[in-house]
């Protein structure tokens, strides 16, 4: 990634990060919207030739996921969701080729699934109520592919580990959500900051990762 548009997103991603410090108004959406669509017009231009449209969609349904989880209107949450859910697959599709499995991306994988299995238990019991057969199942879905994308992209042989990275940290900054249910009031703007954060620096990761890696191989096809 060129370091004048890791700046330009370092700008747009400290500004979606202050709305939960400064109140915006009607700004807080485009606030919240814009360093995705950002990376999203970043990964249309250094991310095709290797990956098609893939990383496109992958952080594109991440922008459209922000937009309809800030909105608050009906069914504006379960659609985000949905977006994010395509998103997960559209960047499984995109890594899903020179796939190697080494005892260290193995170790990787197996404490990352601990985690998110340990962190979903946690979200069920905070909730506070039994969770239905619908929801149990929804968090079901979401986890898997969630848990299928960060695994490919580790096994996803690269010249850069930033694709692995910034996978780790997408799981990361979901991982918040989750834990943040059953926080303290004091402790949770804490952990909106940090799940904003890893959110931005797992997109911007996987993007910069994809790049990096298009340029890589072009210049060895040149």
């Amino acid at each position: 990634m060129p370091l004048y548009l890791s700046c330009c997103f370092l700008v747009l991603a400290l500004l979606g990060t202050s709305i939960h410090l400064v109140h915006w108004g009607l700004a807080e959406l485009v606030m919240k919207t814009l360093p995705a669509a950002f990376l999203t017009v970043c990964a249309l231009g250094l991310t095709r030739r290797r990956f098609g449209l893939w990383v496109v969609l992958g952080v594109g349904f991440g922008a459209m996921g922000d937009f309809c989880l800030w909105i608050h209107y009906q069914y504006a949450d379960l659609i985000g969701v949905a977006a994010f859910l395509v998103g997960h697959i559209a960047y499984s599709i995109a890594f899903f080729k020179d796939l190697r499995c080494t005892r260290t991306r193995g170790a990787v994988i197996g404490l990352m699934v601990v985690f998110m299995v340990i962190v979903s238990a946690w979200s069920a019991l905070a909730s506070g109520r039994a969770l239905s057969f619908v929801e149990m199942t929804a968090l079901f879905v979401y986890v898997s592919v969630m848990g299928v994308m960060m695994a490919i992209a580790v096994l996803h042989q690269s010249p850069t580990w930033l694709i692995a990275a910034g996978a780790i940290f997408f799981v990361i900054s979901d991982a918040h959500i989750a834990v943040r249910q059953g926080m303290p009031p004091s402790m949770r703007l804490l952990f909106a900051l940090s799940g904003y954060v890893t959110y931005y620096l797992g997109q911007y990761l996987l993007v910069a990762g994809a790049a990096h890696e298009s340029h890589a191989l072009q210049d060895e096809t040149t």
